[in-house]
Parts: structure tokens; C-alpha cells; sequence
């Protein structure tokens, strides 16, 4: 039986995601004297886009960062300014029924890219070990588990962390359920850089967020960093679109066709504004966990974030939650050094399971009142 004492002064952490949640367990085990590495499946931190802006709350993911020791490091990358919030309808009118511009508990916002990056420079050199992508995880005769890779040679591990997001190559070590598309996807874009100041879109976000909002669908714009607008146009297609529908992602012509045809009964001034766009479409397609799932816990072998409780960007909780997962974790091995690492990871998962299974609700009844979204989550 492995004590959460052995962990710290002679196992081995193996993280699987380099993300904010993975980087932020890394960090905060670091600080504690454990031995962790971590594995990421990106060539480097800056090889894709990470995303846009996003809130971090004082009751989730600025303790984290507090504990971390990293929060004048975020205060001088956040933008408190970014609060601002408004609601308009598909004519470019603001929401009867929106009366504040201020989202009342968020905090101060920060790009996600950013904030991976300021958790990333706070690790110990040769922490992340980019280029590594997981292909299976098997249980060795030790107790200890083995890591395989494409293209690299295993790694045996003391305690594994599934970080690694809604497609977790972790999750089917501890249960068969899976992220269950919801229906929607979301379509990311640039604003065209000559309009991110001194055009009406500008105008209009200012220097924080603006939800469009109409029939049961949205668009979402942001300011984030260095001035750039991203904005998401929120679809209803099948989970394999564009491809199914015949064309490819990067054919800007096309996906902006079935974006019109998705808003067609918008104003065409607001979609004018708001298809000023410019470089290559992400596409998000979301995904929700059910939130009464659980699983039984396996020695030496967890997961936090996503790779958990995957949800829809509903109510902007996700990465604080992820971070408070990271949290929760670090705190529990090194709170009670001769306690079993299994009871520590399985207090720590039902304390997230049952935390996730509210937040997973209150994200699904947004989805219903904005969406007309309705889930039967009880079904495989």
C-alpha cells in the first residue's frame, strides 16, 4: 500500500495533458517536492490556438492560481476590464430582459493561452514532455501503471492523471461512459484585424463580451488580447460536420454559407457585422458528461477536468472548475502523508463527482432556456 508520503519522496506523477488543469496539478505537486512529469500530446505550447478569453472565479480557479504562487503573474496578464457583458437579439437590440452588463460573479479575464503559458513557464525545466501522444494505458503487476505512446517508448507511472480533455485516452480505464454530443457545435473565427478597433463591431463589444441571442441560437463575440475579436457561431449539425455535409473546414466559402443558412432569419446588418471574419475556422463540437455518473476508483489512477466532467461552455465554469479539481488533488497528497494514495484519490473523486453533478445540471437547464436543448442523459 502506497502512502501519499512514498508518492511524494520516491513515486512518480505521470499527468497526461499540458493543459490549464494538467500544468496546474504539475505546478502545485512540484511546489510539494513530488516527482512529476507530464505528457502532452502538442509539438509545443504554441503549435495550435488554445482559444479565447475566459473568467477565472476567486472561488475556483483564482485559489488555484493563489496557491500556485502565481498571482500577481495573473494579475498583470488578466483583464479586469473584460467583465463587461451584454446581451442583444438577432436585430442588434439589447434583451428586454437583460438588465445588467456585468457578469456579477465573474472574475477578472485572461486568454486561456495566456494563462496555460504562465502555468507553464512556473514548472521545473524538462517537466512537459511535448510530441507524446497516448495511445492506451495498461495496469502493471506492481500496482503501477504503464504508459504507451505513438511514436515514443513507455513510461511506467506511480499515480497516472487523466488532464487530457473530452477525447481522454485515460477515461476508459475507470468507466465505458463517454461524452455525449449534444447537437450543437460550436464554429470559432477571427474578427478581420482592420475592424478590431475603430469599426462598429468594436463599438459594440467594447472592451468585454456581447452575447447575440435569438431562436434558440447564438453568437458569442470577445474581446481577448492584443486587441483581437474571436467570436463563436453556435450550429446545430451532426457531430462529423462539415465532412458530412461534403466539404472541409478550411473552405471559408462553404462554412460561411452554412453559417448564413443557420442565422437566415437574422437581420442581415447584424450578419453583415458579424461574418467579417478572417484565417482558418476551429471547430468545437460540445459535448456533455452525465452528471450522475461515477465510477469506481483504481489504485494509482485518476482523472481531473474534461477528461471528468466534460460540459458545454454554458455557464463559463469549466476551467475554474478544472483548476479547483488540480486543487483539490494537490491538497489531498499532501495534506495526510501517511494516508493510502487510493483513499485520498477516492475521497477526491466524490468530493469533484458530486460538486460536477450540480454544475452539470445547472449547465444543462441553460442549455434548455437558451437552446431548447433536452438531453435524455439516462440512456448509454
Amino acid at each position: 500500500m502506497m502512502t501519499c508520503k512514498d508518492l511524494q519522496t520516491g513515486g512518480t506523477v505521470a499527468i497526461v495533458g499540458a493543459g490549464p488543469a494538467g500544468a496546474t496539478l504539475a505546478r502545485l505537486l512540484q511546489m510539494q517536492g513530488f516527482s512529476v512529469k507530464v505528457f502532452e500530446r502538442d509539438a509545443s505550447s504554441t503549435s495550435r490556438s488554445q482559444g479565447g478569453s475566459l473568467d477565472l472565479r476567486k472561488d475556483s480557479g483564482q485559489r488555484a492560481v493563489d496557491k500556485a504562487g502565481l498571482s500577481e503573474t495573473f494579475r498583470q496578464a488578466s483583464r479586469r476590464e473584460a467583465k463587461a457583458f451584454k446581451m442583444l437579439d438577432s436585430q442588434g437590440s439589447v434583451h428586454p430582459e437583460e438588465g445588467a452588463e456585468t457578469h456579477e460573479d465573474a472574475g477578472p479575464e485572461i486568454d486561456r493561452g495566456d494563462l496555460r503559458q504562465l502555468l507553464l513557464d512556473s514548472l521545473a525545466p524538462g517537466t512537459v514532455a511535448w510530441g507524446h501522444l497516448l495511445k492506451d494505458i495498461h495496469p502493471e503487476t506492481d500496482g503501477r501503471w504503464r504508459l504507451e505512446f505513438a511514436k515514443q517508448g513507455p513510461v511506467t507511472a506511480d499515480l497516472v492523471v487523466g488532464a487530457d480533455g473530452v477525447g481522454s485516452r485515460v477515461r476508459h480505464r475507470l468507466t465505458p461512459v463517454r461524452p455525449r454530443y449534444i447537437g450543437m457545435t460550436m464554429l470559432a473565427a477571427n474578427i478581420r484585424q482592420d475592424l478590431w478597433r475603430g469599426s462598429e463591431i468594436a463599438e459594440v463589444v467594447r472592451e468585454g463580451s456581447v452575447m447575440f441571442a435569438d431562436g434558440g441560437k447564438t453568437i458569442f463575440v470577445q474581446r481577448c488580447s492584443h486587441d483581437l475579436i474571436l467570436l463563436y457561431y453556435s450550429i446545430e449539425v451532426a457531430e462529423d460536420w462539415p465532412v458530412s455535409q461534403g466539404f472541409a473546414l478550411d473552405d471559408s466559402k462553404a462554412v460561411l454559407e452554412a453559417v448564413a443558412a443557420a442565422y437566415r432569419d437574422w437581420s442581415p446588418k447584424v450578419m453583415t457585422m458579424l461574418t467579417q471574419v478572417e484565417g482558418k475556422f476551429q471547430r468545437w463540437p460540445l459535448s456533455v458528461m452525465p452528471p450522475n455518473y461515477r465510477w469506481e476508483t483504481r489504485p494509482g489512477l485518476t482523472m481531473i477536468g474534461d477528461s471528468s466532467h466534460a460540459m458545454p461552455p454554458f455557464t463559463g465554469k469549466g476551467v475554474n472548475l478544472a483548476l479547483l479539481d488540480a486543487l483539490e488533488l494537490a491538497d489531498g497528497l499532501t495534506a495526510e502523508p501517511t494516508a493510502a494514495v487510493t483513499a485520498t484519490v477516492e475521497a477526491f473523486e466524490r468530493s469533484m463527482q458530486d460538486r460536477t453533478r450540480k454544475e452539470i445540471g445547472e449547465c444543462l437547464e441553460v442549455g434548455r432556456h437558451i437552446y431548447g436543448i433536452d438531453l435524455d442523459l439516462s440512456r448509454p
